[in-house]
């Protein structure tokens, strides 16, 4: 019998109960019984611990923070003799829970060379809107530096995964609004052959003007909360180092930033959105795709005036980033009224003493973090005394006994 669903709102702590994997990366077979508070995962690189966070993470947002390429989630061996690949999670509000699931069903495309994917919510299929939101995780990895170093898509990305988990209804918008997209620069590219006529392009023009904005707003309010949280968290783990961030939405060909409109005002969002696609008419016909909209966004992150891409070091960039992702929990919590799980995989390591102190004391304040280490020695001793203690090796987690 599958659990009844869930209803969050108002509700303040959810941890996840229960994770199993079945053929994801190399977890043949993993079942976790989990508590709330701090749950550290120690082993070697290499063993499997970053794909307990990974696979957590993707009950979240239903696919991987780590690859594009979904096959290389399955573990083949076990799927070409007929085992089944499944990440299954349980998470739990009191009496209630969700039971999120990911089934990869190999048996029907044939030895390796393809799959289905399918995603349930306490056992009914959904598609990807109607699964995202209902378990809230923040996920901090290495990797998160592009965020500050990488291109403007990783920026965007960071925004929209944020905002997807707060406002179910965002994920759709930000769906719609690719369709449009692809359908105009089709209709460009016939344009510039010859083949259509600008007339063709109204329809257009208004439907990505109207979802435009709708991200657009979302976006900008998404910043002024995480600026609002992410600037005195970052003074917090520096020594006088400034921050700011500064959304640039693209509503002109100029670039992002270029055009000072409400960002609160649909209304004005549409008609600045419409004038800048006439404006690029000329442009965007000659290239074939749309240079206008929030698919050319970007987040300015600047560090003691300025941007951290160029200026800030390594080690700056961490610390950046680190403070983007705890804030990220924050602003999760505060637009869901309920913390999120925070999966934090290897984080310590490059940090000194003091630092590392306090992060964990932020992020214990939530209601479950899920942290691996590849040395316990690199988290303090008081932390270590109240936390549920796994070992990873070879894809298996054993508990190990307080």
């Amino acid at each position: 019998m599958q659990p009844e669903a869930a209803t969050f709102a108002g509700s303040t702590k959810i941890h996840i109960a229960r994770l199993s994997l079945t053929g994801f990366r190399n977890h043949t077979q993993t079942t976790l019984e989990l508590s709330p508070g701090l749950n550290v995962f120690e082993g070697e690189n290499g063993h499997g611990k970053s794909n307990l966070l990974e696979a957590v993470y993707m009950l979240a947002i239903a696919k991987s923070p780590r690859t594009s390429s979904e096959r290389e989630l399955i573990n083949w061996r076990l799927a070409d003799s007929g085992g089944h690949v499944q990440v299954l999670g349980v998470g739990r509000e009191g009496d209630q829970t969700v039971q999120a699931q990911i089934d990869f069903d190999v048996s029907a495309t044939g030895s390796g060379n393809g799959y289905r994917k399918s995603l349930r919510l306490n056992g009914i299929v959904r598609n990807s809107s109607d699964f995202v939101g209902h378990l809230n995780v923040v996920f901090f990895e290495a990797d998160d530096l592009e965020i500050i170093l990488g291109s403007p898509s990783t920026r965007r990305r960071y925004l929209d995964i944020l905002i997807s988990q707060s406002h179910p209804t965002y994920l759709k918008s930000l769906q719609r609004y690719s369709k449009v997209v692809t359908q105009r620069n089709h209709l460009l590219r016939r344009i510039r052959e010859g083949s259509a006529t600008n007339d063709e392009m109204s329809f257009w023009d208004e439907r990505l003007a109207y979802e435009g904005a709708e991200i657009v707003q979302e976006r900008h309010q998404a910043v002024q909360k995480l600026s609002s949280v992410a600037i005195p968290t970052h003074d917090e783990l520096t020594d006088g180092d400034s921050l700011s961030l500064t959304y640039m939405p693209q509503l002109t060909e100029s670039g992002p930033g270029d055009a000072s409109p409400d960002l609160s005002s649909h209304s004005e969002l549409v008609q600045t959105l419409t004038q800048g696609l006439e404006n690029a008419r000329r442009r965007e016909t000659g290239q074939g795709v749309t240079v206008v909209g929030p698919h050319r966004d970007d987040l300015s992150i600047e560090l003691n005036g300025q941007m951290a891409a160029s200026f800030a070091s390594r080690g700056q960039a961490r610390i950046i980033a680190l403070a983007l992702k705890m804030s990220e929990a924050s602003v999760v919590e505060s637009f869901t009224g309920r913390a999120p799980v925070l999966a934090l995989d290897d984080i310590l390591s490059e940090l000194d003493p003091g630092r590392r102190r306090l992060v964990l004391e932020h992020a214990t304040k939530f209601e479950q973090v899920l942290l691996t280490s590849a040395e316990l020695g690199a988290i303090s001793g008081e932390f270590l005394e109240t936390a549920a203690q796994y070992s990873v090796r070879e894809g298996k987690v054993t508990p190990v006994a307080g």
